[in-house]
């Protein structure tokens, strides 16, 4: 192959790669500055190609490594992760390039973005210290309570009647902390229903039944309203219970904040698609956060959302969840203040 064909072979190939390449002479001029890296450095390959890395690169981690390596001439790769400006994490390797003979010839550099590994880990690490705080509370209520109990409270009915339905709302609270824990655990597996045939109206009822003692207890009224004669529907019970059971926690919970409302969950079917609809009077959702509160580890900003804590895990655990079920998940805020959940299902 003619060296003309070849180089502009290599040059077409190293400005469409999505990692930065940065290269240089042995007198630290820039002689390859792809795309990649003129967006990792807000700068453009016509002003910096020609030109000394130290004059034209921010000075940081990653030019001074650059810079040594070009000078050293080092026949042993750098490779290590760097932080650029904008707190950025790149999986950097930094080569000294020699000639046959040996002789040095200048360095090239291959930058990978890590933000995404980073905003996971730091997604991690907030989940499991938000998961850490609200597992503590339920857990010291609950000893709490049964310690009085065991010292003579459960002698008086009312005291007792009082306190068990405390317990239980502070056990509900540990379940659905639990469940966020198994989402984490199961994040990254494929989502594969087992099918079955069930009633859906029952499934609702059930996960409103759970939710009925701890709603009451914060004076939250949660009223259904299913269509007559539904089909039955095909899909995997336990997948479909941790969405509505997420949505209803939700929903409670985020109307509870306001000290007292209603969750309504309805049921219809539509050309042969069921319809679930829930919905509150409660805070509702800031309409920044709409767009992104299906998103992994995304949590609400509004003050009162904040303090309910949560993984950010559910609802994009509970999109997922759907999805494998060829159905669709959305939400919106309802008129006169509250949120709307929509899930989409087709009967088989």
């Amino acid at each position: 192959m003619p060296p003309r064909v070849e180089g502009q072979l290599s040059e077409a190939l190293i400005s469409s790669l999505e990692d930065g390449v940065v290269g240089a002479d042995r007198a630290g001029s820039i002689r390859i500055f792809n795309a990649a890296a003129g967006n990792i450095f807000a700068l453009n390959s016509l002003d910096v190609v020609g030109r000394n890395a130290w004059e034209v690169l921010p000075k940081c981690e990653f030019t001074r490594a650059f810079i040594s390596q070009i000078k050293d001439n080092n026949p042993e790769p750098v490779q290590r992760l760097m932080l650029f400006p904008d707190q950025r994490m790149f999986a950097v390797k930094i080569q000294a390039v020699r000639s046959d003979r040996g002789r040095n010839l200048g360095a090239y550099a291959v930058m990978r973005d890590m933000s995404g590994v980073q905003k996971i880990e730091r997604g991690f690490d907030e989940i499991f210290n938000s998961l850490t705080r609200e597992i503590s509370g339920p857990l010291t209520t609950i000893k709490g309570f049964v310690e009085t109990l065991l010292e003579g409270a459960y002698l008086n009915n009312q005291v007792t009647h009082r306190f068990l339905q405390i317990i239980n709302s502070e056990a509900n609270n540990l379940v659905r902390l639990v469940m966020s824990l198994d989402s984490v655990i199961h994040l990254e597996k494929e989502i594969v229903p087992v099918k079955e045939r069930f009633r859906l109206e029952e499934l609702l009822g059930s996960c409103i039944g759970m939710f009925e003692p701890v709603a009451k207890g914060k004076g939250v009224v949660i009223e259904r309203d299913f269509s007559g004669d539904l089909p039955w529907i095909s899909g995997d019970e336990k997948l479909l219970r941790k969405v509505f059971m997420n949505l209803i926690d939700n929903a409670v919970r985020y109307v509870s904040v306001k000290g007292k409302g209603r969750v309504s969950v309805s049921l219809r079917i539509n050309e042969r698609i069921f319809e679930v609809v829930i919905k509150d009077d409660g805070i509702g959702i800031a309409e920044n956060d709409l767009p992104h509160i299906f998103e992994r580890f995304y949590r609400g900003h509004m003050a009162e959302a904040e303090q309910l804590g949560g993984s950010g895990l559910g609802l994009s655990v509970a999109e997922s969840i759907v999805s494998a079920h060829g159905g669709s998940i959305a939400a919106a805020n309802a008129e006169g203040g509250g949120a709307v959940f929509t899930v989409k299902l087709p009967v088989r």
